[in-house]
């Protein structure tokens, strides 16, 4: 063992470590170490960075940006209220469908995306009495993974490996080339998922206050837009007056409340109208009278808009207790924002009092708080018992149906253009990103602030452990190492091992982290034993997608961990069994397939 490979290979155990530990965020684990090879002289400056340019890490942005327009014009959301007639349908029938669409939607949207959209659409079904979402969550989250396993685009860790494939001279992945398997494990998922689950995953604990959560009534303030059927009416004859659940308290024109008496007031487009109503009537009036919920800041309507409403309650220990709703907004992660305060039916129709509400409200132990924003950062608040998570509503965004037409058509047209080999998935996405930018149907800055920037900075900071790994021939000492145990041991045996050994890693660190790191070993070991390196780098890929026996393996299973439906036992029995069984299927269909 010379020196550096010897250090290449104490930065590797100081990172697994790390990643383990979650003493630090993953990004900042890749980061530590990209600077660790620059400073020992592993890497150069110029390699050290060129993650940042590397085509699968502008592949996977491009792909986001396509997510965040897809999410952003309903396209997602309009596609998963497709299913909602089949919860009427027999469990046992509704169940391994709903596996089946949103194992095919994740082949080609983000996973995480069309998860997290599902996770809306059950609360809402639960509150209709239709689902019971501790029975679906789960087996949805595992088929977005399966799903997301099928296509070039699915997920990150395909294209991360198919770039390591090409720089190595392998050749790089055809967008459907591992399609067969793929759907080969999804589909023999779907059962083994549906028996455990409905023997194992808990049933719905109906309790009262989650039950009564949504009749609560909430201030808010809303703003009357363009085309908006209650412009130039009089108060009086529009629903906002009259109704039991909405009380108008004030109208704003400009920085000014109006003093004359509300009932008589004709409505202009961009007045602002302070509002005591249910999120039931919060969630279904908004649209159908053209009207915006701005809630705390007025002034970041424009910027951050969202159709989320998720309900939670402030505890008794939390450090929130006693700030006003404008400090409270303040102190909230920057993507999470409050749109409305529980009423106490103690306001006043009194311009000096109420438009000082935010700032002269106080919270105390048991206000409700209605926020949007982030979900992931919504439920670490809960997690920390800063806050109790309590429900989450979703309304359908009033969004011109062009931009609904051209996001599909974006997706469609990197799907059609990368399958037929007419351009790179790269230039594919490129095309797709153009379409949506410069069509309206996204603007730049929704762009930068969907972006997971942590697996951006992952990746990029990964990259060049690969080049140091072949750099040193850390790689290749590995893989003579291997060889030596492995050199009398079947093709079937290794491809077993390989995709075992990245499946057991995958539950405690990052899925693309395990991906890069065992990709370049894999084709070395192929090389020393004159194997086809295609199985095994299959064997790398569906081993680190398939995270499903640890919530943190994977991030749709870390959202809905954070939930407080699962324990961990859930995910390990239901997640362990179905993993030794698709190894089982591994190490005999890769193989069979791909030799």
């Amino acid at each position: 063992m010379t020196l550096e490979i010897g250090i290449v290979t104490g930065i590797l155990i100081v990172a697994f470590g790390l990643f383990v530990s979650e003493k630090f965020t993953v990004d900042k684990t890749s980061f530590f170490i990209l600077i660790s090879l620059l400073i020992f002289g592993i890497v150069t400056p110029e390699q050290s960075v060129s993650g940042f340019s590397d085509n699968s890490v502008l592949t996977i942005l491009c792909l986001m940006i396509i997510a965040i327009g897809l999410e952003k014009n309903g396209v997602v959301s309009w596609m998963a209220t497709k299913i909602v007639p089949m919860a009427n349908w027999p469990f046992w029938v509704f169940l391994p469908l709903l596996m089946l669409f949103v194992g095919l939607f994740s082949s080609f949207i983000a996973t995480t995306a069309v998860v997290i959209i599902f996770i809306k659409l059950f609360n809402e079904l639960e509150k209709q009495g239709k689902i019971d979402k501790s029975k679906v969550l789960l087996p949805v989250s595992f088929a977005g993974i399966l799903g997301g396993s099928c296509t070039l685009m699915g997920t990150s860790t395909n294209l991360i490996v198919s770039g390591i494939s090409q720089k190595s001279g392998v050749g790089k992945f055809s967008f459907f080339e591992f399609s067969l398997a793929g759907i080969i494990f999804l589909l023999i998922s779907i059962p083994i998922i549906y028996f455990l689950s409905k023997k194992i995953l808990p049933k719905k604990v109906v309790e009262d206050e989650a039950e009564i959560s949504h009749k609560y009534g909430y201030i808010t303030s809303v703003r009357i837009n363009e085309g908006s059927i209650l412009i130039g009416k009089e108060v009086k004859d529009t629903e906002i007056w009259g109704e039991n659940d909405i009380e108008l308290i004030k109208i704003q024109r400009g920085p000014k409340y109006l003093k004359s008496a509300l009932k008589t007031e004709v409505l202009l487009e961009n007045d602002i109208l302070w509002l005591d109503l249910t999120i039931e009537d919060l969630t279904a009036k908004t649209e159908s009278l053209g009207l915006n919920i701005l809630g705390v800041d007025q002034n970041k309507l424009d910027q951050i808009y969202s159709n989320e409403f998720h309900e939670v309650i402030v505890l008794p220990n939390s450090r929130f207790i006693n700030m006003s709703i404008r400090e409270f907004d303040e102190h909230l992660p920057e993507n999470v924002f409050v749109k409305g305060i529980n009423s106490e039916k103690k306001h006043k129709r009194v311009s000096g009092i109420f438009s000082q509400f935010f700032s002269k409200k106080f919270l105390t132990p048991g206000n409700r708080v209605l926020l949007t924003g982030n979900l992931t950062e919504i439920q670490k608040l809960a997690k920390n018992n800063e806050l109790l998570f309590s429900n989450t509503v979703i309304t359908m965004p009033n969004i011109p149906r062009y931009k609904k037409v051209i996001s599909l058509l974006a997706i469609l047209l990197v799907i059609v253009l990368s399958a037929s080999n007419t351009f790179s998935i790269l230039k594919s996405a490129l095309i797709g990103v153009a379409l949506i930018l410069f069509s309206g149907c996204i603007q730049l800055k929704d762009a930068y602030a969907g972006i997971n920037w942590q697996v951006i900075f992952l990746l990029a900071g990964m990259i060049p452990l690969g080049i140091a790994m072949q750099n040193t021939g850390t790689d290749v000492f590995i893989a003579d190492h291997l060889y030596s145990v492995l050199k009398s041991v079947p093709t079937p045996v290794i491809i077993s091992i390989v995709f075992a050994f990245t499946m057991l890693m995958s539950g405690f660190i990052s899925n693309n982290a395990t991906a890069i790191v065992f990709a370049p070993i894999v084709i070395a070991v192929a090389v020393k034993m004159d194997l086809n390196p295609k199985p095994l780098l299959y064997a790398v890929m569906f081993g680190a997608n398939f995270s499903f026996y640890t919530p943190m393996g994977y991030q749709t299973n870390a959202i809905i961990y954070g939930m407080g439906i699962y324990k961990f036992k859930h995910f390990f029995i239901i997640g362990g069994i179905l993993s030794l069984v698709l190894l089982i299927v591994a190490s005999v269909l890769l193989p069979l397939l791909y030799s």
